[in-house]
This record gives structure tokens, sequence and C-alpha cells, in this order.
């Protein structure tokens, strides 16, 4: 395997953390780990080499596959369970009656797909239930093109399969074949997915009921946080929730949401 030199990991170390706040500062060995195989595609014999050849690639096809290599997908099926429960037991019954707008939820960074699909199965077990009487959509985005493609397709192994709730396994899944199973359609429209970098957002507008952004604060450092939550805070309509990951914390974050229990936050009404 050939190995980084100082300079050459500290260029793409920075370069990754300025374009996508992702710190790979201790990482050099998941770098180089990882990206030996492009050297191989690219006909590169030095990470130098095979860097101009990254820079030079005006398609960014080369960024994207070198970004799919070096991101983390790692999820699984009704993950940290409290939240889907305050969803169920404190957000939908503060939902006026009157209201005819649709629930909207984001979840940034969602990997395959699982915390995505399990939000839907949850919401539709509350619909079914009379405890959800309006519309809802869910949005998935991540900085992976692989993780995305699989979320898209919504095929999982027998290891998701029985992370599952067996009422869930009958409703809203599809029987197994060559050992996938798939989230059949009474949930897919419920729920898309496209690519995202949320150190390039758009200027955010107050939309979203819910944002999920689990488990991805850990891998930016502090100015990166601060610039996510402000964006994300943008995009939280007034009254909405921001949902973080356990071992996640907005501490040394300024913002201007009000910690409700942990990994919970609340955007006040009246914000913007």
């Amino acid at each position: 395997m050939i190995e980084l030199s100082h300079e050459e990991f500290t260029e793409i170390h920075n370069y990754i953390r300025n374009r996508y706040g992702i710190d790979l500062e201790k990482k050099k060995y998941l770098i180089e780990g990882r990206l030996w195989i492009e050297l191989a595609r690219s006909k590169s014999d030095t990470y130098t080499e095979y860097w101009n050849k990254l820079k030079a690639d005006a398609s960014g096809e080369m960024e994207r596959r070198m970004m799919n290599l070096l991101t983390t997908n790692y999820t699984y099926f009704c993950r940290e369970k409290q939240h889907f429960d305050f969803l169920g037991q404190k957000v939908l019954p503060a939902i006026p009656a009157g209201r005819l707008r649709p629930l909207r939820i984001w979840s940034a960074g969602c990997s395959a797909g699982q915390e995505c699909y399990t939000l839907a199965m949850k919401l539709m077990d509350c619909r079914l239930a009379g405890l959800l009487h309006i519309p809802f959509s869910i949005l998935g985005t991540d900085l992976s093109e692989t993780a995305v493609s699989a979320a898209q397709k919504g095929l999982y192994g027998s290891a998701d399969y029985a992370r599952l709730p067996q009422s869930w396994q009958s409703l809203y899944c599809e029987t197994f074949q060559d050992g996938l199973f798939r989230i059949n359609d009474v949930i897919r429209p419920t729920v898309s997915f496209k690519r995202q970098n949320l150190m390039a957002l758009p200027v955010m507008t107050p939309v979203y009921d819910v944002i999920f952004c689990r488990n991805v604060l850990i891998y930016f450092r502090d100015a990166e946080r601060i610039r996510l939550i402000d964006s994300l805070t943008d995009a939280l309509l007034p009254g909405g929730y921001l949902m973080i990951g356990h071992t996640e914390s907005l501490l040394s974050v300024p913002n201007r949401l009000k910690y409700i229990q942990p990994a919970i936050y609340w955007k006040p009404e009246g914000k913007v």
C-alpha cells in the first residue's frame, strides 16, 4: 500500500474539511486504506499524481468516488428509539386539529435510508391509530452517492429485518428474495432521497417540522458545527424540533434552540 506523505495528507485533509466539513485530521490510515484502490483505478503511482488528476477532473466523478469511500454510512432501523417515541408521544399530539399543511421531516445524513423508513413506518402506525390526521413526507439527504442510491432502492438484509417489530415486517415489508427484503409501496411514496453536502446548503427557509441530524456532528469541528446548526435552525419551522445523536451535544455550539431533553432541541415559537 502506498503511504501518504505529510504534505499529501495535509492537502487532502484540508480540502475535505473546507469543502465538506468532515474532520479527518486523525484519519491518515483510513485515507490510505480506502483510497489505494483509487490510485490503481486512476493509474497513479503517487497520491500527488492521483490528487492532481482529481482536481483536473471536470466531471467531478473522481471526487464523488473519493467521498463515497471516505464517508462512514453505518446505521440501522429503529436506532435511538427515544426519538421515535418522542415523535409519537409529544410532536404529533401537539399538531392542531384544524391543520391542513402536511408534516415535513428532513433526515440530514440519512446514510442508506433506514432512519427515513423507520420514521415513515412510525408515522404510518400513528396514522392507522388515528394519531396523525395530515399527510406527511420525509426527505433523506446524504453526502455519499452510494448511500443515497442504496436508500432509493429500499433493499435490506436479514439483520435489518430482525430489528423491525413483527407488525412492521408484515405491514411495510415485502418478502425476501435472494436474502433481501424490500420496503413496500405503502411506505416508499412518503420518502424521497437526494445527495446533499451539508457544507453547501442553499439559503434555508423554515419548512420542516422536525429535522433529524444524528451522529453527523461528531465528524465536524466546532466551526462547521456552528455553521450547520445555524442552517438547520433556519430550515425549522417555529415550534419545530431538531434531533441529534445521543453521543452529541450543542454545549459548545452557539444556537437559537431550546434544550428539551438529551439529543432533542426545540425552536421557540416566533423565532425565524
